[in-house]
């Protein structure tokens, strides 16, 4: 059976700084840690978690911590999350702990004090969020997976939201395009107060104003209905948009069969602009101009800022938004420029 003894002579290290790397520390160069881990990708080594939490006085588990409900297809992007989390988790020696919470922090609290786990990420962060001033007042590690008004103090890890719109409108205002519908997500969700849809419907409405563009903003009324009768009385409306903006995902994946059935193509006849995660535009082929989160990646800052509370906690507080440029599809064409001048010309007169 290898052992830690085994992954140190690989590496050249002392086992001290082989098991500072399975844990995380933060005082451990990158260098160091991609030796150490190459060498345990070479030996099979495999961490005996029940004996290391006994040795540190650690669960060697994170807690995942997320309402027990979503909608259909937040579902689906909610499992990929947790997958990712727990597989960056896993790489770093930890254990994973799924805990159901609507709305207050009682399962939290259950687990920290019984000692299930060693701190806590926080999934569908709210503006006003129980469990993040639980988290801070009892001094628990743990990072807000989101963007909220007031962290608290905790550490926070979110895609950039609020630049993701502002660069949209302004990718768009420097195309030509005056009049942009705007199809954010539901209802539901910003009464709710999620962070991630207000940071970016704030952007966009202020962006919008500042470079002088005409938006539309279109509310889905839940999060189950199918968005694309929404898509089609957007169309129908406001029939001298020509860019239509996507900050729900849901719309994103039937947009293209509606753009279909009306013989629409994006860019020529209508610019489409999506915020969708990298991971699944690559799976369900979307094609539009797109900022792509990568859920990877978020994972990653996420997992490793809890690692670090963990193993610091005093530390100073890291809010880390992640920012994740747009990706044209196709240049403009002649025919759109053309429709854009021709609309620009009636608002005009």
């Amino acid at each position: 059976m290898v052992t830690i003894s085994d992954v140190a002579h690989a590496a050249g290290v002392s086992k001290a700084t082989v098991s500072y790397v399975l844990s995380g520390d933060p005082r451990i160069t990158q260098a160091t840690t991609l030796k150490v881990q190459h060498a345990i990708d070479e030996l099979g080594y495999t961490v005996n978690h029940a004996a290391r939490a006994l040795s540190v006085r650690k669960t060697k588990t994170i807690g995942v911590v997320s309402p027990a409900f979503h909608g259909n297809y937040l579902s689906a992007l909610f499992g990929l999350y947790v997958y990712l989390l727990s597989e960056e988790a896993t790489k770093r020696g930890y254990d994973t702990l799924l805990i159901g919470e609507n709305d207050g922090f009682e399962a939290m609290h259950e687990a920290w004090s019984s000692k299930k786990v060693d701190g806590f990420i926080l999934m569908d962060v709210k503006d006003e969020d129980p469990r993040v001033s639980y988290a801070a007042k009892e001094h628990i590690p743990t990072v807000a997976f989101g963007s909220p008004k007031n962290s608290h103090g905790l550490d926070t890890v979110d895609s950039d939201f609020a630049k993701a719109a502002s660069s949209i409108l302004n990718f768009l205002a420097s195309e030509g395009h005056k009049e942009v519908i705007l199809i954010p997500w539901s209802h539901t969700i910003f009464d709710q107060g999620l962070g991630y849809a207000w940071r970016f419907l704030d952007s966009a409405i202020e962006t919008a104003k500042r470079l002088d563009l005409k938006m539309h903003v279109e509310y889905p009324k839940d999060d189950d209905s199918d968005p694309s009768p929404l898509i089609e009385h957007a169309l129908d409306t406001h029939t001298k948009a020509t860019a239509l903006i996507l900050h729900n995902e849901p719309a994103t994946i039937v947009a293209p069969q509606v753009l279909a059935r009306r013989n629409l193509r994006t860019p020529d006849n209508l610019q489409v602009v999506t915020v969708f995660p990298k991971q699944l535009a690559t799976s369900m082929k979307i094609s539009f101009a797109a900022v792509r989160p990568d859920i990877a990646q978020l994972s990653e800052a996420a997992v490793g800022a809890l690692l670090r509370r963990i193993n610091n906690p005093k530390a100073p507080t890291v809010t880390r938004y992640l920012d994740y440029p747009l990706t044209p599809r196709a240049r403009v064409t002649s025919q759109l420029r053309r429709l854009r001048a021709e609309n620009n010309h009636e608002i005009l007169h």
